[in-house]
């Protein structure tokens, strides 16, 4: 894998961390199945991670807009 390939996908694995993460902390769903089989300290700390995804995927989204525009 070349750099210039890595610098064209990375910003989609980025996006794609925000959004996964984003739409596991947000479904109720989703967090009483976690709440059950994950333990209390990971669960804390997938939280801790809400503004880091949140800011993943604003950026990654922006950026492979970018990407998309200028490829």
């Amino acid at each position: 894998m070349t750099h210039e390939l890595l610098d064209h996908y990375f910003p989609y694995f980025v996006f794609y961390y925000g959004f996964i993460m984003t739409v596991f902390l947000n479904t109720s769903k989703v967090q009483k199945l976690a709440e059950k089989h994950i333990g209390h300290e990971q669960l804390k700390q997938m939280h801790m991670h809400r503004g880091l995804a949140l800011v993943c995927l604003f950026v990654g989204a922006f950026w492979s807009l970018q990407s998309l525009w200028f490829y």
